[in-house]
């Protein structure tokens, strides 16, 4: 901690007790040592030095910094669209054409409900953080959750996207206990992002099971699929894998992390598996509820 010889003798030689801070790095942690020389008629003297490990405390501070920067840069966006589309609207006046104005206005109200979906998530995320999230647990019927949200999802699908999408489901799955509406939201946010990222006639799977005690559902498509160097980073805040099409499609970067959260509190878990260019696989495990008496 003292490869400086001079640092220390500087901290030794003081003639009175004084209260010092100093920041040092060991190896990948980070150290706060407090130090406070002392010494004595009788002794030749020393420090007393208080060591703090605050490798964990940096992180989270740096991860608040990033965090910050990606909402202001996030809302930033939308905000300089429709300020952008507003003032070109008000100065050309009756000149603008009615279609051009219309597709502007367009843009404005899309711009804004991006705002809202992102201030939505921030909101979801907050509650999560401070384990302020109320959850409606009930119990109730897994397949039937997972068949709601496939028939939610497949009007746009076939119609926008004209994707082929196919619902396969066990009998007798097990029900679960927990918030059905934010089970629904996880799994309607998984095929949405697959209904986003496979190309115009590709071709969706949704299938509902169960193993052991636990109920399952995957997703499987052949869409554009995700590299594996950012496969560890999906459910970090606010981060994608395709930025400009993300954003395009209106996503706000913050689902996966919303959906893994959500999971944890059901005692549940997500995993995706992936391979560039031939699509993506993502299971959902949550625990059965016990049988009813």
């Amino acid at each position: 901690l003292f490869s400086d010889q001079a640092e220390l003798d500087t901290l030794l030689t003081l003639k009175r007790p004084q209260y010092l801070e100093a920041q040092k790095t060991a190896g990948d942690r980070e150290l706060e040592l407090f130090m406070a020389p002392f010494s004595s008629d009788q002794t030749q003297g020393g420090a007393l030095v208080v060591i703090h490990d605050v490798t964990e405390q940096r992180k989270s501070e740096q991860s608040r910094r990033e965090f910050v920067a990606n909402v202001s840069h996030e809302l930033r966006t939308p905000l300089t669209n429709i300020k952008s589309y507003a003032e070109t609207i008000v100065s050309a006046g009756d000149e603008l054409p009615r279609e051009l104005h219309d597709n502007f206005m367009g843009v404005i109200i899309n711009e804004a409900d991006r705002m809202t979906r992102i201030v939505q998530d921030l909101l979801t995320l907050s509650k999560i953080d401070y384990g302020k999230m109320e959850m409606n647990i009930s119990r109730f019927s897994f397949a039937k959750a997972i068949s709601n949200v496939y028939e939610a999802a497949r009007l746009n699908a076939e119609q926008n996207h004209h994707h082929t999408m196919v619902f396969h489901c066990e009998d007798n799955i097990p029900d679960v206990l927990g918030d059905r509406e934010r089970i629904e939201q996880v799994v309607m946010n998984i095929v949405s992002n697959a209904i986003k990222y496979t190309p115009d006639g590709g071709k969706i799977e949704i299938y509902a099971g169960s193993s052991g005690k636990s109920v399952f559902v995957r997703v499987t498509d052949n869409g554009i699929g995700i590299p594996e160097k950012d496969l560890p980073r999906l459910f970090e805040r606010f981060y994608r894998v395709d930025k400009a099409r993300s954003r395009e499609s209106g996503g706000t970067g913050l689902g996966l992390s919303i959906a893994r959260e959500i999971l944890s509190q059901h005692r549940g878990e997500i995993k995706i598996d992936s391979v560039y260019g031939e699509g993506t696989d993502v299971r959902i495990t949550l625990p059965a509820a016990p049988p009813e008496k």
